[in-house]
């Protein structure tokens, strides 16, 4: 007998039968606001529906179905992830001749995906954060239910299970293909095992850890922070995460940094000087791992302040003290490998044996062209 899985919408929120856990518990806090005011209100570019899974009465995990919208997250959009973002990275290749080949085949790609509705998807375990940690206690029986089940309930949608890769989460990903779910690259993370003596040996490492022991920084926890900071938080955030980087990133709003606060739903550190706040980190655990889907500072200040480095090593400090491995997430590859992370691809898995085979060539088509060039481009950069 399969193990059931309940599948639940922002109507039925109030019938929830959240698990008397400490993960069902965190899972309540975290969703149910999201689920009564909408995605919106706490991600700014997160135009999506939020629904909650129910497995086998234990595993609670958000899922998001949209429609197309131009300017979504890739959190919650393939096109944006694949195409718009995709596109995006091109530049960091600093090759403008492979560059302008591939915005060439991005172009008819880009078309087609659209009229083969490819972000037409239900996405589970997302929370609408860049880096979405495993859920612990998911058996092999309970992937095929949670893949026939979404399969069952959204027949016009691929099933997406987001953030899975062999290092961190071997077992759930051999499920997850052997219900039927191919590996599609999403993008090249880093992890970092702090207790392993090679990596606190790190001249880079021992060097952040001196800047933090003599930076003027103070170092304050959400205890020192008030709800009025959020704006501020947000702000650092979004001078690396939007304006360096990509509006294309979720952009979290005051109000998801106030019930973050409010609610634990992140662990959050700041540094501050002079009475103002000049760098932010949150973090979430799970399982084995720790993951900082919040992190910004004041690109405008000197960089020989070290900001970024000192909350790496505030990250890393607390992984060792929590006994957990960093999930470093993606991008300034030299940077984590110097500090000991190890790479790993990331893999988005997707099923989609339900739907009609005009929808299934994309992501068939996309598997190959991610597999055959953009892994051996990504691997070769270091990025």
């Amino acid at each position: 007998m399969s193990a059931p899985v309940e599948v639940y919408s922002a109507a039925e929120v109030d019938t929830i039968a959240w698990p008397a856990t400490p993960e069902g518990a965190e899972a309540r806090r975290y969703l149910t606001p999201l689920l009564r005011d909408g995605p919106t209100r706490y991600v700014r570019n997160a135009d999506t529906h939020l629904y909650v899974l129910c497995v086998d009465h234990q595993v609670m995990l958000p899922a998001t179905a949209g429609a197309f919208n131009p300017a979504n997250s890739y959190v919650v959009s393939p096109y944006t992830h694949y195409i718009t973002y995709g596109q995006e990275e091109f530049a960091a290749l600093k090759n403008p001749s492979v560059e302008a080949l591939l915005r060439l085949l991005f172009r008819p790609l880009a078309a087609w995906f659209r009229r083969a509705e490819f972000d037409r998807a239900v996405l589970a375990n997302n929370w609408l954060l860049s880096t979405n940690l495993p859920p612990a206690g998911l058996t092999d029986a309970n992937v095929r239910a949670l893949i026939a089940t979404l399969a069952a309930a959204f027949p016009d949608r691929a099933v997406i299970f987001r953030s899975v890769d062999q290092h961190g989460a071997p077992a759930l990903t051999r499920a997850l293909q052997s219900a039927g779910a191919a590996l599609l690259f999403s993008r090249q993370v880093y992890y970092q095992d702090v207790a392993r003596p090679a990596v606190q040996h790190r001249d880079e490492f021992r060097a952040d850890l001196r800047l933090l022991r003599r930076t003027p920084y103070r170092v304050l926890t959400a205890a020192d922070l008030l709800p009025g900071d959020a704006e501020r938080l947000v702000t650092l955030y979004d001078d690396l995460y939007l304006r360096k980087y990509s509006r294309y990133n979720p952009q979290f709003t005051p109000d998801f940094l106030r019930l973050a606060l409010a609610e634990k739903l992140l662990t959050i550190k700041a540094l501050a000087r002079d009475g103002r706040i000049d760098a932010v980190l949150g973090y979430v655990t799970r399982g084995g791992h720790i993951t900082a889907p919040l992190f910004g500072y004041n690109t405008a200040l000197p960089k020989q302040l070290g900001l970024y480095r000192m909350l790496t090593a505030l990250t890393s400090l607390d992984a060792l003290a929590l006994g957990k491995q960093v999930h470093f997430s993606a991008g300034v590859g030299p940077f984590k490998r110097l500090r000991g992370g190890q790479a790993a691809i990331e893999y988005n898995a997707v099923y989609t044996a339900h739907l009609p085979a005009w929808r299934r060539r994309p992501w068939r088509f996309l598997r190959v062209l991610m597999d055959k060039v953009a892994v051996p481009i990504i691997q070769r950069s270091g990025f």
